[in-house]
């Protein structure tokens, strides 16, 4: 304790105690922790780890660690709110030891007693927490040896427990030395080599056969097994009275299940029954790990892999008939792993049976999740490892099923802890109103962490994700063959068909369909969203229309734009209108006419877009009309920005006898003068009139609106002059700041009228951005396969924190190989996973998982993404 108290003084950040099983480090921690509390300079985090009282998994480890430390740390969730998960925590618990405690506050001493009697994790995963202690935070570690620690011992130091007597041992068990002869007392201290546990064993054997314990220990060699042996001889050659404990178990289980393992097969556990199976008492467990380890020792490994998979198999059929217990609830997993059980064999962890056996203990979400991590992992293993041959499909299937489950359990909890957190703020508050009424005054918020082991997993309620799922199913859809899309289609009208769905993802689906499902679909969107009344409602109703008969289709489209309020048609009309323009030209005509009762403030928006759905035939007569009642609006030789922008959308369709009122247009475009040349500019080139067009880019005062212009009129330019425009516009883009915008902008339409490799020199040049170059390989297929290996080499080798760019590559999905694009899509559903959502109830990820449809298609073909459409479709059934 002297030493321990020097390294707080003097020492690094961490240090381990050290000491052999029995020694009584636990003891000496906890005594050591409670003086340092009574002293009043220390805040105190004590965490053990023990296989024997249930405390060794490692989300168990986590949680304990993170009720202890949080009073004391920032954490960088909102009030009430807790991580859930393993690595969820654990990365919230790097976060917070590393920032540390504040100047104003009490040291804080983490001690995490026990660390190498870790379940299914090893101390190394302590590292990400325990690496970077910040000011303030310091941490004590106890363990058998310094190896144990792995790479946490690195700038560790160590405190010794020195070696005890054997002498000193038998006084603190209430057992005497001298009573027996010096030459057992000598054997005892030389075959338990000092360690207490060993030592105690000793004595209980002797103490009941002294003869025949006597005689063997005089030859018996040093260590555990040859203990083993020697509490065997009074025992009647078991070990059941002195050792009655299961090695290989990995926490408290009870007799009677323990039987039921050892019989599993009948006869063949016999041979193992001596050194493993102990009976007679409840409540059966380890007493010490190292005792197991002894037992463990002692069989071959043919037979610890019978055990293994007895367990293991013990687990499976206790599933399967409902009846699992305690023990297989926390431990079934770290067996599974112990056999190196398949993925097939884990999916049950992520089930809804799985998540029912946990619900009913107190840690059941965190313990829950741990499990679909633990399955994710597996899945995530055999997706990336194409060599390994494993069943990519189901791996796919299993990954995604895995992040769907985190997904909606965190939301769900996240949205209860955040709902009892505001309710306890408002208690606070009306009790400080009250206070004041009273003269007492308030004492403040009593915002609470969640106590250790609470749940309100089953306090969850549906959250209104139905429209993300809806809008996810149909972009996989988009990728399958007719019946396999037939297939998913059919869960998206389930989920769009939902109550609380909206009327938006039911018209979704209907664009998704054919024939007269269709046409039923979008009439039952349609009298959904007229109930909704919004401007993302109007904007569906008139895309909608496309799906209705023309008489129909004109009413929903009449009824939309006649809702749009007056003040936000400025912002509503233009975008309802260009979506009216794909409309039948009867009913684009019908909207035209509808448009007489508007004033030319407003009406010219609409005409400017409808425009372009008009026939041929009565395109230019009506875009002049619209070009008309947009320059009316001019006034002091200027133009609204709205009849700029109208004139933008109007020039393509502009007649050649217009060219004039264009002109006038660019001289009072003021502001947007440089769109407006932009748009009248390529309409010059496109009715032949080249040098015309640029000389109107040229009298734009401003160098760089010249050179965007001109990179934007470089598709237009007839293809004699289009090569000598480029040399001009590329040495332009060298020697300017923005050169890479332009690039990233105009890079499909330069390689559709270059050719690639003019762009791909430039690119080059210019440190291209990867959607530049998406764009350029998306407009010249022969160059895709080198772009995109090029692009995911890339990619791969980046940190995991800029994972979000990776979805760029998602167009190129065809075009890769399939290692590379394995490894892309776990690291993008891995992104998913942990990325953090601005809104609780606003769960994107499901809508994520569409657009990777085509990575799913290239990973693991159409029935890949079948199953993972069925796992949108499926969890969502019981996580709503």
């Amino acid at each position: 304790m002297a030493r321990l108290d020097r390294w707080l003084e003097h020492g690094g950040a961490r240090a381990a105690l050290l000491g052999p099983s029995g020694r009584g480090k636990s003891v000496l921690l906890g005594v050591w922790a409670l003086k340092l509390a009574r002293a009043g300079r220390h805040e105190i985090a004590f965490v053990p780890v023990s296989r024997r009282f249930g405390t060794a998994l490692e989300h168990t480890v986590l949680n304990l660690l993170y009720a202890r430390v949080a009073p004391f740390l920032s954490s960088p969730r909102r009030t009430g709110e807790r991580p859930h998960g393993v690595e969820e925590t654990r990365r919230d618990l790097a976060i917070m030891l590393e920032e540390g405690c504040s100047p104003d506050d009490r040291p804080l001493i983490v001690i995490i007693d026990g660390i190498d009697e870790a379940v299914g994790w090893t101390p190394d995963a302590a590292r990400s927490f325990l690496r970077d202690l910040g000011p303030g935070v310091r941490a004590v570690l106890s363990a058998r040896s310094l190896e144990a620690l792995g790479g946490l011992r690195e700038q560790t130091e160590v405190v010794e427990l020195p070696p005890i007597e054997a002498d000193e041992v038998a006084e603190a068990i209430g057992r005497r030395l001298g009573d027996l002869p010096a030459s057992v007392h000598d054997d005892i201290a030389r075959v338990s080599g000092g360690e207490p546990l060993l030592v105690e064993a000793l004595l209980e054997a002797l103490s009941r056969d002294l003869a025949a314990v006597g005689t063997a220990l005089a030859s018996a060699p040093v260590g555990a097994s040859a203990v083993l042996d020697l509490c065997a001889l009074c025992t009647g050659g078991s070990t059941l009275s002195v050792l009655p404990w299961l090695a290989g178990a990995l926490g408290p289980i009870e007799g009677e299940e323990l039987f039921a393992i050892s019989t599993v097969s009948a006869g063949a556990w016999n041979e193992l029954i001596g050194p493993l199976v102990a009976a007679g008492e409840t409540g059966l467990a380890l007493r010490h790990q190292a005792w197991a380890e002894a037992a463990w020792a002692r069989i071959t490994p043919h037979q610890r892999a019978a055990i293994d998979h007895r367990f293991a198999d013990h687990g499976k059929h206790a599933f399967a008939s409902g009846t699992v217990t305690e023990y297989l609830c926390r431990n079934w997993r770290a067996h599974l792993d112990r056999v190196d059980a398949s993925l097939a064999e884990r999916l049950d962890l992520a089930s809804s049976a799985w998540l029912d056996v946990w619900r009913t203990r107190p840690d059941g979400s965190s313990g829950f999740l741990a499990d679909v991590d633990a399955t994710a992992a597996c899945a995530a293993s055999v997706l990336v490892d194409a060599a390994a041959g494993g069943d990519v499909v189901m791996a796919l299937a299993a990954r995604v099923r895995c992040l769907l489950v985190t997904s909606s359990v965190r939301t769900i909890l996240g949205f209860e802890e955040a709902r009892c957190a505001l309710a306890a703020q408002d208690e606070e508050e009306e009790e400080g109103e009250e206070g004041v009424e009273g003269g007492e005054g308030s004492a403040g918020p009593r915002v609470e962490m969640p106590r250790v082991g609470e749940d309100v997993l089953d306090a969850g309620r549906p959250i209104a994700d139905a429209g993300e799922r809806a809008g996810a199913l149909i972009r996989l859809a988009r990728e399958l063959p007719d019946a396999e899309r037939a297939v998913v289609l059919g869960w998206a009208i389930e989920a769009a068909s939902e109550e609380h769905a909206g009327g938006a993802a039911l018209a979704a689906v209907a664009r998704a369909l054919d024939g007269q499902e269709r046409v039923t679909t979008a009439r039952e969107a349609a009298v959904r969203l007229r109930r909704e009344r919004s401007e993302e409602s109007r904007l569906a109703r008139v895309s909608l229309a496309a799906l209705l008969p023309d008489a129909e289709a004109l009413d929903l489209g009449r009824d939309a734009f006649a809702e749009v309020p007056a003040d936000a048609r400025s912002d509503e009309l233009p975008g309802l209108s260009e979506m009216a323009a794909q409309l039948a030209p009867s009913v684009v005509r019908g909207l035209w006419a509808w448009s007489d009762a508007l004033p030319p403030s407003e009406r010219h928006m609409v005409l400017a877009r409808l425009a372009a759905g008009l026939p041929a035939a009565e395109r230019e007569a009506g875009a002049s009309k619209a070009l008309g009642l947009a320059l009316s609006l001019r006034a002091d030789d200027a133009l609204p920005p709205d009849a700029c922008w109208s004139i933008c959308v109007l020039a393509p369709h502009a007649p050649a006898d217009a060219v004039p009122a264009l002109a006038q247009a660019c001289a009072a475009a003021a502001g947007f003068q440089r769109p407006v040349v932009t748009a009248v500019a390529a309409r010059l080139c496109d009715l032949g009139r080249v040098d015309d067009a640029l000389a109107l880019v040229a009298t734009l005062p401003d160098a760089w609106d010249r050179i965007e212009v001109q990179s934007a009129l470089l598709a237009h330019l007839p293809a004699a002059i289009r090569e000598a425009a480029w040399v001009e516009l590329s040495s332009e883009l060298r020697a300017s700041d923005g050169a890479r915008t332009l690039l990233d902008r105009n890079a499909a339409a330069w390689t559709r009228a270059l050719g690639a490799d003019a762009v791909l020199d430039l690119s080059r040049e210019l440190g291209a951005p990867w959607s530049a170059l998406v764009a350029i390989a998306g407009a010249s297929p022969d160059h895709a396969p080198a772009l995109a290996r090029d692009l995911v080499e890339r990619a791969l080798d980046r940190s995991s924190d800029e994972d979000e760019a990776l979805f760029a590559l998602i167009p190129l999905a065809a075009s890769m190989t399939e290692p590379h694009a394995r490894r892309l899509c776990q690291r993008l559903l891995h992104y998913l996973e942990w990325k953090r959502r601005p809104d609780l109830l606003d769960d994107w990820t499901k809508d994520d998982l569409g657009h990777l449809a085509p990575l799913f298609t290239r990973v693991a073909g159409p029935q890949g993404v079948v199953e993972v459409a069925r796992q949108i479709a499926d969890v969502a059934r019981w996580l709503p």
